[in-house]
């Protein structure tokens, strides 16, 4: 049956910030030995090997605006070919930085079992923009319809009238929620975030120390 990609792009719902709900999500898109589980202490030891952290965080325009102040002295790695050859993508697709977040570790990982549909987009889009990449996320009718079977029952389509791009999961209150992924990729810690044009570089890190690393950024972000 042929798709409808405006229809595809443009149904995309939101979801709930629900461990269970992320790896009932990867299961679906065909990943096997990998969970979702949920940090409520930064200073935790972790026991399981961990392939990144996804960070949640309500979206208001206050926090938009002190953001401002904090992104001045943030690393935007801007080498065409450094950023092509990792998988960062743009998030074109409304309601669709959950499994954007997701998707941004799992393609970083070559250890990871990807399954059929992810390893076929990792291909697929090996050396593309980030804004292809992100095209490709959103018109994969698999991923659209894994994300959306686990969709809030009383989820709407919400579009930003400006932009075209929402964050990625509302309350019943109207506040808006945005997932960002942060992954070790060749020695260095990256954050990912669909909604910004590059990819941040924190710094070196090793697959010992690289944990660490993201808790002293997280830190300071939440200092601010």
């Amino acid at each position: 049956m042929p798709v409808d990609i405006k229809e595809l792009t443009e149904g995309w719902l939101e979801l709930e910030s629900d461990p269970g709900l992320f790896t009932l999500l990867l299961e679906d898109f065909g990943v096997k030995g990998v969970q979702v589980e949920e940090i409520y202490d930064l200073n935790k030891p972790l026991d399981s090997p961990v392939y990144g952290f996804i960070f949640l965080f309500r979206w208001v325009e206050e926090r938009r605006s002190r953001r401002k102040v904090v992104e001045q002295t943030e690393t935007f790695v801007k080498d065409e070919d450094v950023v092509n050859n990792i998988f960062f993508a743009q998030q074109m697709v409304p309601n669709s930085c959950a499994t954007h977040a997701l998707i941004s570790i799992l393609l970083n990982c070559p250890t990871i079992h990807l399954g059929e549909t992810l390893q076929r987009l990792k291909a697929h889009t090996h050396g593309m923009s980030p804004e292809n990449k992100g095209w490709a996320i959103g018109n994969t009718p698999e991923l659209a319809c894994a994300h959306n079977s686990h969709a809030m029952p009383q989820a709407k389509r919400r579009l930003e009238k400006s932009s075209g791009v929402s964050t990625g999961r509302f309350t019943g209150r109207g506040e808006a929620f945005h997932f960002v992924s942060f992954v070790p990729i060749g020695s260095r810690l990256y954050e990912l975030d669909g909604l910004k044009p590059f990819p941040i570089d924190h710094g070196p890190c090793n697959d010992q120390d690289w944990t660490d690393k993201f808790r002293n950024v997280i830190q300071d972000r939440l200092d601010v």
